[in-house]
């Protein structure tokens, strides 16, 4: 009897010891396939830019905020060669990468329902307020050992062109927008095979107490560490996981506050004024973000 009273306290200790997890740091590499949804007839596209693009993601997590930003070093803006030097554009095209600039922080409240994002356009820094919108996730029975935590698997559909989705833009006057408005989404779907709507699959671990994950995923009762979006378009991994870490979770505060609307309406101005004189011509920008 004293040694089953033993057992039973050891376990109880185990569970606490788990759920005491409530804070830390997550590495996530971000994989984006730069070919997946171009159309058979782009193989000169092909033969310009890599197949796969990777970056690192750092999550800082409590049990009720997250703060997630780039760790990305290298430019996400790369310039193809002109055959004259390598330095130039071919034919007026260039690439760029998602991630943003590597100053950009989201911050999210998972209990106040709250979403700040700092941004910057050009030279100079945004705020943006906004309500932090769930998803909605449909638990499966499928389960997987990441980094050495049991996950159990969770499924959603979201928007190719909203968040949540790999938005790509082309014809130097494109920009990202918002789910629903499809004017600009259904010339996209045409010119790059991408469909209206992507399968998204998360892996979340009850050991860690948090609604945390990578990028717009979130809401699941548990941190996610695994996300595949569009069936391995983009894949997020989580690296390492640090328990250990103190959750530096600050709210962003420098930069001006503006609408959501009025920052999407920036990033459209800026891309069309890097367009060539007149609108026409060979320039021509592929942008590929989350």
């Amino acid at each position: 009897m004293k040694c089953k009273w033993i057992g039973i306290a050891l376990l109880a200790v185990s569970v606490s010891a788990t759920a005491q997890v409530k804070e830390g740091k997550v590495i996530y590499e971000r994989k984006i396939n730069m070919h997946k949804r171009l159309p058979p007839e782009a193989e000169q596209m092909r033969a310009m830019i890599p197949e796969f693009q990777t970056s690192k993601m750092e999550l800082s997590f409590n049990p009720t905020q997250s703060l997630y930003k780039n760790v990305v070093e290298e430019t996400n803006e790369l310039p193809t060669g002109d055959g004259a030097g390598g330095g130039g554009m071919r034919g007026g095209m260039m690439f760029r990468f998602g991630g943003g600039n590597p100053n950009d922080e989201t911050f999210r409240d998972y209990e106040k329902e709250l979403i700040v994002e700092s941004r910057e356009l050009g030279p100079k820094k945004y705020l943006i307020d906004d309500t932090l919108r769930p998803m909605k996730w449909k638990l499966e029975q499928d389960t997987m050992t990441i980094n050495g935590y049991l996950c159990y698997k969770a499924t959603t559909v979201t928007s190719a062109f909203g968040m949540g989705g790999m938005r790509m833009n082309a014809g130097g006057g494109g920009q990202q927008r918002p789910a629903g408005d499809s004017a600009q989404g259904g010339n996209q779907q045409r010119r790059f095979n991408i469909p209206a709507e992507q399968k998204v699959e998360a892996w979340f671990t009850q050991d860690i107490e948090t609604s945390a994950g990578p990028d717009n995923y979130f809401g699941l009762p548990g941190l996610i560490l695994k996300v595949v979006v569009d069936e391995g378009t983009i894949t997020y991994t989580a690296l390492s996981v640090d328990t250990q870490a103190k959750a530096n979770v600050k709210t962003p505060t420098s930069g001006k506050k503006i609408t959501r609307q009025e920052y999407m309406k920036m990033m459209q101005q800026q891309f069309q004024g890097m367009r060539p004189p007149g609108g026409g011509g060979g320039g021509q920008r592929i942008i590929i973000s989350q």
